[in-house]
């Protein structure tokens, strides 16, 4: 039993000590860089703007050829 004790309590500290590695990567991962200059800032919105236009345009076409978006799943 108290090895089982053990055992439990030694796997408990290694999930709580890869929480808060887990929890430290997304931190750095979901942050903007503080150093982010007013160019990279620019270079993002244009990527975004652009992802917007090509989804934009996707739909467009696949509602051009198959009469709706539904209509897609029916072929």
């Amino acid at each position: 039993m108290e090895e089982i004790t053990m055992r439990k309590e030694q796997l408990s500290e290694v999930i709580h000590l890869e929480n808060q590695e887990i929890k430290r990567l997304w931190t750095a991962l979901t942050t903007e860089g503080e150093g982010a200059t007013r160019g990279s800032q620019i270079g993002k919105y244009v990527s975004y703007g652009v992802l917007a236009v090509d989804g934009l345009m996707t739909m467009r076409k696949l509602r051009k050829n198959y009469g709706s978006l539904l209509g897609i799943f029916r072929r």
